[in-house]
């Protein structure tokens, strides 16, 4: 009997098993990734559109696309993510995904979805891609990518629920008897109270980190008394914020502000807030009781005529405040006018009580002053009211001309102190 040959034997089974495991599609894990590779051919990813809508919360990027199963075998429910490519050739990031329902052979689905892009992305312009994969987080099996550029994201913007933030004056002593040296040296106690000024990024991107500056502004003095006190760099100091990290869309911060000890009650200064990307707000920052006009010049006039204007005393805090005295610094060539009570002014008081009344939050009174030269040149003055809400200050100009010498009385005050 010849002997068996095992070894042919053994070779034909091996081959077998090799053909059996071909014909079954089993890879094995070096494979997983080239049959991934196929996948495009089983689900196509098609007909791929895209808008864009600007929202107070950020932009918001609708995406159309269809999918078509290919192949004669169903294709199990799946997943699609969007991401957005920047123009200028940075990383893609997600912001996006759905879930896909199960494909039949040849079956197809058009869907749409809208998503708000996430706090992350910068302004800029950027392409948006469609991805098709077997999981949630799988390497894509199939995509589409819009041409160019078909997002484009507007940068971030500060803007500040106020222009102009009315910041306590605290109680200051006040002398009796009120002069000019007395008005130049009035200065603020320890602050008691702050502002809060709110502030949104009403823009579609990030602003980066945000930076606080306090700049010097109107030091609220007339030239008549600029030269008297020093003033410190600034008036006002940021007490406590929550602008301090990058402003999402949407999204508000505050800044609490406070006067300097020793600051000048008159001055106001300018809150700047600058995020890291380039968007930037401004806020004044002003005395709660202010006149407008800061500044008048009356003109020329001559020594026998006169000019009148009358000054808006607002009270931008949130109590009432009451007028207690008013003072003139040049009593020569200007005097309070007291005859006109058409209207609410500063000088007015209850008949009952003889108390002056209050300027309501929010309100206002009128102080008129006359011009009136005595003699030719230039005249500079201010008027000072002294309230419960902190003082207030105006200057004005003007200069005598040529003309007849006075020869009547005038029907004035420099001060409200005086009974009428």
């Amino acid at each position: 009997m010849s002997p068996v040959l095992k070894t042919p034997f053994l070779s034909l089974s091996l081959l077998a098993a090799v053909a059996a495991a071909t014909l079954t599609g089993l890879p094995s894990s070096a494979h997983a990734e080239s049959a991934g590779a196929a996948a495009p051919k089983r689900v196509q990813v098609t007909n791929l559109t895209t808008s864009y809508e600007p929202t107070t919360l950020g932009t918001e990027v609708t995406v159309g696309y269809t999918l078509k199963n290919v192949t004669a075998f169903p294709r199990s429910a799946q997943f699609v993510r969007f991401y957005l490519l920047p123009q200028d050739g940075g990383k893609r990031a997600l912001f996006g995904r759905a879930a896909v329902r199960r494909l039949p052979a040849g079956d197809s689905l058009s869907a749409k979805a809208t998503r708000r892009v996430g706090q992350r992305f910068v302004e800029g312009d950027y392409r948006v891609r469609v991805c098709y994969s077997r999981r949630p987080q799988a390497v894509c099996t199939s995509t589409a990518v819009t041409p160019r550029a078909a997002v484009t994201i507007a940068p971030a913007r500060l803007t500040a629920d106020d222009g102009t933030v009315a910041v306590p004056v605290p109680e200051m002593f006040l002398p009796v008897r009120q002069s000019v040296r007395a008005i130049s040296r009035l200065r603020a106690e320890a602050p008691e109270e702050s502002a809060r000024v709110v502030l949104t990024n009403t823009g579609q991107a990030r602003t980066g980190a945000l930076k606080l500056a306090i700049e010097a502004g109107d030091t609220g003095l007339p030239p008549l008394l600029e030269g008297r006190a020093a003033e410190p760099s600034t008036n006002f100091e940021v007490a406590a914020t929550t602008c301090k990290v990058s402003l999402a869309p949407g999204r508000s911060c505050t800044v609490d502000v406070t006067r300097t000890e020793g600051s000048n009650p008159f001055a106001s200064d300018r809150l700047v807030v600058t995020g890291a990307r380039g968007a930037v707000a401004g806020v004044d920052l002003v005395p709660p009781v202010r006149f407008t006009p800061s500044t008048h010049d009356f003109g020329d006039v001559q020594v026998s005529e006169s000019a009148t204007r009358t000054y808006v005393l607002h009270n931008d805090s949130d109590e009432d405040v009451s007028v207690y005295n008013g003072l003139l610094s040049d009593t020569d060539s200007f005097y309070f006018s007291f005859e006109d009570d058409a209207s609410f002014t500063c000088d007015d008081y209850d008949p009952v009580t003889l108390e002056p009344l209050p300027v309501p939050a929010g309100g206002s009174c009128t102080v008129t002053v006359v011009f009136e030269p005595q003699s030719e040149g230039d005249r500079t003055a201010f008027v000072a009211l002294l309230t419960t809400g902190g003082p207030a200050l105006a200057s004005m100009t003007g200069t005598g001309t040529p003309g007849e010498a006075p020869t009547e009385v005038r029907p004035g005050a420099r001060s409200f102190g005086v009974t009428r």
